[in-house]
């Protein structure tokens, strides 16, 4: 899964100029397991202000206006499908709104939708989870009654995880408790051809490349701030990798030789170092389940590329044809409950990513993370490189527990302030 969060820094005086506070909102970059930066983060996201009342919103609707809500949008927040408290079966007086979104469904075949169930906060957050997906899973089972084929139909459920509205008081509370509408594209070609990248990359036992990267943060005023790194990776499947990243604030060299994983800290003049032996589809699991440490381009690196991108991907889209770098690329786009992401993958028998952009969709301003490949190399092209780590002269050794904020792209004169 995407990460994403909302920040607050205090940026105290930094030894080229004053310092001034600010608050940030950023996107963890990485797609599954934080793939390529290292941030601190917080689970924390705006709740908007909503003007109107469900009652209000329910009175409201109207088939045409829900169908050109999908036709334009691609969304739409429904109210007046009512479930009884702590329970999945339908009333009956959603009939005529299961009727319309059959004939929508009808009206437009090429569409496909997916029904999300949000409660509101009261009860356990699990219970509340596992309930929302039972009412999306009675709607869905309510419109194939209906005639609407089930392969056009996704149902999921939120729980209490997306406000729209306080849950302080009832009246937000009723806001909370709705079935959103989304409509998606399901292109198979976009799947054919993400797939065909990972069964390349797998294939490859030797890879090299470089990598220009981007972080970009949103300002309490809504500047948006970009924070470039440059890079490079080397992997010898196995079980051996080396990756560098350096930026304004950040200059971290990574090395895993099978067994032990260090990573160095350039800048601090710091390392540390980790038993982890077993392959590089191992290591990255281990960083991210046991150590909660990113690896650049960790999910591309994987045998398993394919599985890892497309966890909870609902849609998916071909958009044509790019160029990267000088190379004719296909662009593909695809989307999950709470970031997008795009890359373009090269054309041609070397089917390797140009270039990765994933964007927060839940946090405000859209804040994104964006790295471009450059120098590809596969095979005996790829330069030989022993995979030992040389440790610079008078480097401290570090326990691993204190590498957290140390090796990131925001400096360590940022701190942690009131979440947005």
């Amino acid at each position: 899964m995407f990460g994403i969060c909302v920040e607050s820094y205090n940026r105290k005086t930094h030894n080229r100029r004053p310092g001034r506070t600010f608050r940030a909102q950023a996107l963890k970059g990485g797609i599954a397991r934080g793939t390529f930066v290292a941030i601190a983060l917080c689970m924390a996201s705006p709740v908007p202000a909503w003007s109107q009342s469900a009652e209000e919103l329910e009175k409201q609707y109207s088939r045409e206006n829900m169908q050109q809500a999908l036709q334009t949008r691609e969304h739409y927040d429904l109210y007046g499908i009512h479930f009884d408290s702590d329970q999945s079966a339908l009333q009956p007086a959603a009939g005529p709104l299961l009727d319309d979104i059959a004939t929508a469904l009808k009206n437009f075949p090429d569409w496909g939708l997916r029904i999300v169930g949000h409660t509101d906060a009261t009860g356990d957050p699990a219970a509340n989870e596992a309930l929302s997906v039972e009412r999306a899973n009675a709607i869905k089972a309510a419109l194939v009654e209906r005639g609407v084929p089930a392969d056009k139909l996704q149902a999921a459920g939120l729980g209490e995880r997306r406000p729209v509205a306080s849950n302080t008081t009832p009246e937000g509370r009723v806001l909370n408790r709705r079935v959103e509408l989304v409509r998606f594209t399901d292109s198979p070609e976009a799947k054919k051809m993400l797939k065909a990248m990972s069964d390349y990359l797998a294939g490859q036992m030797a890879i090299s490349f470089g990598y220009d990267a981007t972080l970009q943060v949103v300002t309490n005023s809504d500047q948006k701030i970009g924070l470039a790194s440059s890079g490079t990776v080397s992997l010898s499947r196995p079980d051996k990798v080396r990756t560098t990243r350096s930026g304004g604030f950040v200059d971290v060299e990574t090395v895993f030789d099978g067994k032990t994983l260090t990573i160095l800290g350039k800048n601090a003049n710091k390392y540390t170092q980790v038993e982890i032996p077993g392959t590089v589809d191992h290591l990255v699991d281990e960083l991210k389940d046991k150590y909660g440490l990113p690896l650049p381009a960790a999910d591309l690196l994987m045998t398993n590329a394919y599985d890892e991108l497309m966890q909870g991907v609902y849609d998916s889209k071909d958009l044509g044809s790019g160029v990267i770098n000088g190379a004719e690329c296909d662009s593909l786009a695809f989307r999950k409950d709470d970031v997008d992401f795009q890359i373009w993958v090269a054309q041609g028998e070397q089917a390797y990513p140009c270039r990765l952009v994933i964007t927060s969709t839940q946090v405000g301003g859209g804040p994104e993370y964006s790295v471009e490949v450059r120098d590809w190399k596969t095979g005996d092209a790829v330069a030989v490189d022993d995979f030992g780590f040389k440790q610079p002269a008078e480097a401290a050794k570090i326990d691993v527990k204190d590498l957290q904020g140390k090796f990131g792209d925001l400096p360590e004169n940022f701190v942690v302030g009131d979440a947005k």
